[in-house]
């Protein structure tokens, strides 16, 4: 499984969901920014990746998320 994909199937657990829609704000499915920080926490630490603060500030959707994992584990 490409881990970007390991990505997806953990905000779909976080979520509990069985599908997400990218274009979803983050909103739509509850999520405020301190739950995406603490999301971020998590990725960090099972994926031995960084992020900066700048690298965050513009995530609003989904597929924002998913794009900023693609680019770091890359």
């Amino acid at each position: 499984m490409r881990r970007i994909n390991e990505v997806e199937q953990l905000i779909k657990e976080k979520l509990n969901v069985e599908e997400i829609d990218k274009s979803s704000t983050l909103a739509t499915y509850g999520l405020d920014s301190l739950d995406v920080v603490e999301f971020i926490l998590e990725l960090e630490e099972k994926f031995s990746i960084s992020f900066e603060a700048e690298d965050t500030k513009d995530i609003k959707t989904i597929g924002d998320l998913l794009n900023l994992v693609d680019k770091k584990l890359s």
